[in-house]
């Protein structure tokens, strides 16, 4: 049995209580209390903790006790806006920025082409520009910022420290991120966490989904665009991989014969890349764009039943600018073929969401430092 010190206890505590005025926007130290197993007194010396860091604050109202008898009980409102976060969606030389709350709703949202990818050394200065305006906009909420999140289309191996991008010409270059994100921190003075960007926007989909169905414990994300991959939330937790390369769809291969070639995108990338896609069908015909659904369609089916079959996710989401292009038509068909292929009818919906991979880069940062702000 795991031995809890009274450190652990208490911060436990602290999550525990978080959690619930999170969910119960207004509540007095006896209703919080309830929803617990924890003393009066261990309550009320948290809500004092709360108070202090102003993640809640008193209403100014009052309740009457039990049937109306016993001193009145102060009423204590969740300040869902006292700490922000900025999320960062960077695809390419195409920036888009978002500053969220302590309930994730985005309070700002910014975007920018600048041409210039996350590896350039001119980054450095775009990046201080994007921080900078959202702390402008975070005063006007008085909020205070806690970090910022990176989403970017690259494969992060956490082991050599290196981020894999596509460069030109259907190539990939490896590029060291931690002297670039040593830098952007200097820059800002503010923790950074850098994040694939289907992981990122995987975080925002689960959540989403999360606050509309209680229990949802797993959840497949898959994202078809300009390249191929997903994401995987098991037991309520992002799976990353030991090499933090989970999900790196590009790879996977139903080609025996295939043959990577040296810095080249991967078997599936190569199939279902939208460049692959458009240099392969005119969908200008209604010929062309009923043969590419079909294509998709098929191969997508090969995904999710390959993917189920080892880990039996009831909920996959699929996203990206292919998947939007006919999202009822590719829908309905990769249906269909999953039942073809399978037993399993997995529920399946395209995802229509904005900003996701932004939104879910400072959700990952969000959650990570309230953890160290609360435990104090």
């Amino acid at each position: 049995m795991k031995s809890f010190l009274p450190h652990d206890i208490k911060d436990e505590n602290r999550k525990i209580i978080f959690d619930i005025v999170m969910q119960h926007p207004e509540l007095a130290k006896v209703e919080i209390t309830k929803k617990t197993a924890m003393s009066f007194v261990t309550v009320s010396k948290i809500v004092q903790y709360f108070e202090q860091l102003g993640i809640l604050v008193p209403t100014g109202e009052s309740r009457d006790g039990s049937g109306g008898l016993g001193r009145k009980r102060t009423v204590y409102r969740f300040n869902e806006n006292r700490y922000a976060s900025i999320g960062l969606q960077v695809i390419g030389g195409q920036i888009t920025a978002v500053l969220i709350n302590l309930h994730c709703n985005v309070l700002y949202t910014y975007s920018i082409d600048t041409g210039i990818p996350f590896y350039n050394e001119e980054f450095i200065g775009v990046f201080k520009n994007i921080v900078c305006r959202m702390s402008e906009k975070a005063e006007e909420t008085g909020s205070k910022i806690v970090g910022v999140g990176i989403g970017v289309d690259g494969a992060i191996n956490n082991r050599n420290k290196t981020i894999r991008m596509r460069v030109q010409n259907d190539k990939e270059g490896d590029y060291f991120f931690e002297p670039i994100i040593e830098k952007l921190k200097m820059a800002v003075g503010l923790p950074i966490i850098l994040e694939n960007d289907v992981n990122a926007s995987t975080v925002a989909e689960y959540r989403k989904i999360e606050d509309q169905e209680n229990g949802l414990e797993d959840l497949i994300h898959i994202s078809l665009g300009e390249g191929v991959g997903a994401g995987m939330i098991l037991n309520k937790k992002l799976h990353r991989g030991v090499h933090a390369s989970a999900g790196e769809l590009e790879y996977m291969c139903f080609d025996p014969d295939y043959i990577k070639a040296p810095h080249s995108v991967g078997w599936l990338e190569g199939k279902l890349g939208m460049r692959a896609l458009l240099n392969q069908f005119d969908l200008s015909l209604d010929s062309g764009r009923e043969a590419f659904v079909e294509y998709v369609s098929k191969h997508l089916a090969l995904i999710i039943t390959n993917i189920n079959s080892l880990l039996d996710v009831g909920t996959i989401i699929i996203s990206g600018k292919t998947a939007l292009l006919y999202p009822e038509e590719l829908l309905a068909r990769t249906q269909a073929y999953v039942k073809q292929f399978t037993d399993w009818e997995p529920f399946i919906i395209v995802s229509r969401s904005s900003h996701s991979t932004a939104v879910g880069a400072a959700n990952l940062v969000l959650q990570d430092r309230m953890m160290e702000i609360i435990s104090g």
